[in-house]
């Protein structure tokens, strides 16, 4: 049986127990005048407390669904999220040995090189001035 059709039977036989209640305190003819009116207002309180807490859970129900939802939602971008977080950076880990190096000019020479080290041309000519020819050659 279905939700719904449980609920229309849960419906059916509430109101059915009012009826037969309502039927009863009719007849409650043995108490007193002031006895059965306030046997009648407190059932009828208990009655309309009942249908009011009866539609605040659903109201509350129907919230929880919401929020179940909103929160399914949020867990599910969260993951995709880390999902990209990771596929970024990956990515970057991929690019960074393709990072060229910071170059700059020698004001000697003007050849590039990399910054924070010495100028390779430079550094090679001042080898080779401080070699001989005959050293130049068993290098």
């Amino acid at each position: 049986m279905s939700r719904r059709a449980r609920a229309v039977d849960r419906e059916l036989a509430r109101a059915r127990r009012r009826e037969i209640l309502a039927v009863l305190l009719s007849r409650a003819e043995r108490l007193l005048p002031a006895e059965a009116e306030l046997l009648r207002a407190m059932v009828d309180t208990e009655i309309a407390d009942g249908d009011q807490a009866r539609r605040s859970l659903g109201g509350q129900s129907a919230a929880v669904r919401r929020l179940q939802n909103r929160v399914e939602a949020a867990e599910q971008a969260i993951v995709e999220a880390e999902a990209d977080a990771r596929r970024a950076e990956q990515a970057l880990a991929d690019r960074e040995p393709l990072a060229l190096m910071p170059v700059q000019s020698c004001r000697i020479c003007g050849a590039g090189y990399t910054l924070g080290r010495p100028c390779p041309t430079c550094a090679y000519r001042a080898r080779a001035a401080g070699l001989t020819p005959e050293q130049e050659h068993h290098r």
